[in-house]
């Protein structure tokens, strides 16, 4: 393996090894500090962040070591190809654990039992459910709320279920459907 490959891949597997060591620093120090703030969030600006360290360090050995412009091209399309992917896989794998919460409790209103919330036995509405993720997009900064009203704010969130929206007409050759409306 020559010196600009090696180089790479110990900047991808640095960038790699910082997401996980800055990740848990970020949880138990900022967001235990800041509970408004949205983990989800938190972690997948994060992932993003750390792309500017890489590619300047992907960049730095390409000129110290004098590789040619294409081929320093392509060593950083890679090293930001691998990186975004372990962070997305990443990100994931953080995120299920609040999934894991709420497919027990999902199962759980369907079988009629009742939900421990904040230490009481409760049943645990619809409505609760929704003002939660309402309140988790407002955090995120997805929606907006006036006099009771809710509007878009931002639209990554918007872009990736319509992205997905997409993919999945293409995939399975038919619409969705939601409340008998299609999209």
């Amino acid at each position: 393996m020559n010196d600009s490959r090696a180089a790479t891949l110990a900047c991808t597997i640095l960038a790699c090894v910082a997401l996980l060591v800055l990740h848990a620093l970020m949880a138990r120090i900022w967001l235990a500090r800041n509970p408004h703030v949205s983990p989800q969030k938190a972690t997948a600006m994060l992932g993003l962040a750390l792309n500017i360290p890489l590619i300047v360090a992907v960049s730095a050995w390409g000129l110290r070591l004098q590789v040619p412009v294409g081929e320093l091209l392509l060593a950083l399309v890679y090293a930001v190809l691998a990186f975004n992917s372990v962070a997305y896989s990443y990100f994931h794998f953080f995120n299920l654990s609040e999934t894991g919460r709420r497919i027990r409790m999902l199962l759980q209103l369907q079988e009629g039992e009742q939900i421990v919330v904040n230490g009481q036995a409760s049943p645990y509405s619809g409505e609760v459910m929704v003002s939660q993720r309402l309140v988790r997009l407002l955090q995120m900064g997805q929606i907006g709320e006036t006099g009771g009203c809710y509007r878009i704010d931002g639209r990554f969130l918007l872009g990736a279920a319509k992205l997905v929206r997409f993919i999945g007409r293409l995939t399975t050759g038919r619409a969705d459907t939601v409340q008998g409306r299609t999209a």
